[in-house]
C-alpha cells in the first residue's frame, strides 16, 4: 500500500517529520446461527496500511481490532412504507459510522504522537484511506442503487460494456443531496428529488456524510 501514489500525495500534505497511518476499515453483517431467530452480528474491523498484508490479514498476528458493533435492528418505527424503512435503516448505518470514525477528523488534521516498536515517539496522523465490505454494503456505503457500480456511474445496462465511465465523486454525491435538501418540501419529496437528480444511479434517499471530513 505504501507503494501507492495516493499515500505519496497525503504524505507530502503533512508537515515535516510527520508520518502516516493509513486506516483500513471492514464491515461485514455476519449470520450468526440460522436458528432461534436468526441471530445476526454487525461488526466494524480497523487495522493500518503500514502492516504488510502478510501480516495483517493473519488472525493470529492480531494486526485487526474489532471497535464496534453496529445496529442490526429492523425496529425503525411503525406505519412506514417499505421505501422509508429502508431508509430509515440506511440513515442508521450513516450516522453510526459517522459517530464510529468521528474521532479520526481531529487526529487526522493534526496528528497524534505515538510510541513506535523501537520505543521512539513520532507524530502520526491517521487517516481514513480504504472500506473494505462485500458488494451490498459497498452500494450502502457509496449511495449507490443496488444493481450498479458502487465505483462509476455505469447503468445497469452498462455494467457489461466495456467502455470507461465517469467514476463516483464524494463531492458530486454530497453536493446532489444537498441540493435535493434545501429544495424538498418533504420527506417524499426529498426521495423524489434525489431519484429525479441521481439519475446516474446514487441511492434514492440516504444523506451520507459519514466520510465528509
Amino acid at each position: 500500500m505504501w507503494t501507492g501514489n495516493w499515500w505519496y500525495g497525503i504524505q507530502k500534505c503533512l508537515p515535516k517529520g510527520a508520518a502516516l497511518a493509513p486506516v483500513i476499515i471492514a464491515t461485514d453483517k455476519t449470520q450468526l446461527m440460522q436458528f432461534s431467530g436468526g441471530k445476526v452480528a454487525y461488526p466494524v474491523y480497523l487495522t493500518l496500511g503500514n502492516i504488510p498484508r502478510a501480516i495483517r490479514c493473519r488472525p493470529s498476528q492480531h494486526a485487526c481490532m474489532l471497535i464496534a458493533y453496529l445496529s442490526v435492528s429492523k425496529e425503525v418505527g411503525r406505519n412506514l412504507t417499505k421505501k422509508q424503512r429502508s431508509s430509515c435503516l440506511q440513515q442508521i448505518f450513516h450516522d453510526s459510522m459517522r459517530l464510529v470514525l468521528e474521532p479520526l477528523i481531529q487526529a487526522g488534521k493534526e496528528g497524534m504522537e505515538v510510541v513506535g516498536g523501537d520505543g521512539k515517539v513520532r507524530r502520526v496522523h491517521p487517516v481514513l484511506a480504504c472500506y473494505i465490505a462485500d458488494y451490498p454494503e459497498q452500494c450502502l456505503v457509496t449511495c449507490a442503487k443496488y444493481g450498479t457500480c458502487p465505483k462509476c456511474q455505469a447503468s445497469e445496462q452498462q455494467l457489461g460494456d466495456r467502455q470507461m465511465v465517469e467514476r463516483r465523486t464524494q463531492r458530486a454525491t454530497t453536493a446532489s443531496i444537498s441540493n435535493a435538501r434545501q429544495q424538498a418540501t418533504s420527506a417524499s419529496h426529498f426521495q423524489q428529488l434525489c431519484k429525479e437528480d441521481f439519475d446516474k444511479n446514487y441511492n434514492r434517499a440516504v444523506i451520507a456524510q459519514t466520510t465528509r471530513d
